[in-house]
C-alpha cells in the first residue's frame, strides 16, 4: 500500500489481515499433531517452531501491504516507526494447547490507530472459524453476523478465565476465579483468551475474565466483541496492560461481574 495523507480503507486492510491469518493457520494446521522443537520463556510460557513460522510469514505479508505500519508481536516484540496505524499479533495464541494436542487456539491479528483498535481478525484454524470485525461494522464468523448471549445474571452464565503465567509463584487472579465459581453456572478455563472473547462475541460464552494479559491478546478481540454488542473493560492503576484485570462479557452481566470481581476486591 502507497503512503498517502488519507486515511487507509478499512475494508481492504482488513482482507490484509484475514489472508495472514490463514496462511498463518495453514502453517498450524500442517503442523498440527506432529512433535515439534519447545522453548521455554517461562516455567510453563511455551513457544514452539510453529509460533515462529507462523510470525514470520504474518510478518511477510504485512510488511508487503502496509510496510510503512507499525508491528507489535508476541514472539519478536515492537518493531516501531512512529506511525499512526500499529499491527498487533499473536501468530499462536493457545501454544500450550496446540503443544499438547488440545484443539484450542487461534491466530489473532490487530490494527490500532493511535492506540484503539479498529480491526480484528481471530482465526481458529482447525475449525476454520474466522471472526473478524472493523470499529463501526459489526462482528462475523465466516461472513455472518454474530451477537452475545442473552444470560442476564452470572448464575445462568457460562464464564470462561485463565491462569497467569507465574502461577506456581503468585496467587494473581485465584480469589476472583473462586469467586466465579461460586457464583456462575459453570467455568472454564480454555487456554486462548482471543478465542474465548470471541466465544462471548458469538455467544458461546457469556464472559471471560482474567488478569495477566497483553496487547497480542487484546487487540483483536476486543473489537470483535465491542462490534458484536458485547462490553470490554479494564481495571486496575497498573502501568502494564498485564497488570490489569479484563472482564470481557455481553454487556448484560458486566455489572454483577464488576461488583462481584472488582468492587469488593477494592
Amino acid at each position: 500500500m502507497n503512503k498517502s495523507n488519507t486515511e487507509p480503507e478499512y475494508k481492504e486492510l482488513l482482507h490484509v489481515a484475514m489472508r495472514a491469518a490463514r496462511a498463518a493457520g495453514q502453517i498450524i494446521r500442517e503442523g498440527w499433531g506432529k512433535p515439534h522443537a519447545i522453548q521455554f520463556k517461562g516455567a510453563i510460557n511455551l513457544v514452539t517452531d510453529i509460533d515462529r513460522a507462523a510470525e514470520k510469514i504474518i510478518l511477510e505479508q504485512l510488511r508487503t501491504a502496509t510496510p510503512e505500519f507499525d508491528i507489535l508481536t508476541e514472539e519478536s516484540g515492537a518493531m516501531e516507526k512512529g506511525f499512526t496505524f500499529r499491527w498487533v499479533i499473536d501468530p499462536l495464541d493457545g501454544t500450550t494447547n496446540y503443544a499438547h494436542h488440545f484443539p484450542y487456539f487461534s491466530v489473532s491479528i490487530g490494527l490500532e490507530k493511535d492506540g484503539e483498535s479498529v480491526i480484528g481478525v481471530v482465526y481458529d484454524p482447525i475449525l476454520e472459524q474466522m471472526f473478524s470485525a472493523i470499529r463501526g461494522g459489526g462482528a462475523f464468523l465466516n461472513e455472518t453476523p454474530v451477537y452475545p448471549s442473552h444470560a442476564s445474571t452470572l448464575s445462568e452464565s457460562v464464564v470462561a478465565t485463565g491462569l497467569v503465567y507465574e502461577v506456581w509463584e503468585s496467587e494473581r487472579g485465584i480469589s476472583e476465579i473462586v469467586k466465579m465459581i461460586k457464583r456462575a453456572r459453570s467455568i472454564r478455563i480454555n487456554g486462548s483468551a482471543a478465542l474465548d472473547i470471541c466465544n462471548v462475541a458469538c455467544g458461546r460464552l457469556d464472559a471471560y475474565c482474567d488478569t495477566g494479559l497483553f496487547a497480542w491478546d487484546l487487540a483483536a478481540a476486543r473489537v470483535i466483541l465491542a462490534e458484536a454488542g458485547g462490553k470490554f473493560s479494564l481495571y486496575g492503576a497498573g502501568a502494564q496492560m498485564d497488570e490489569k484485570y479484563c472482564i470481557a462479557s455481553n454487556g448484560k452481566i458486566h455489572a454483577e461481574l464488576e461488583e462481584l470481581l472488582i468492587a469488593n476486591s477494592q
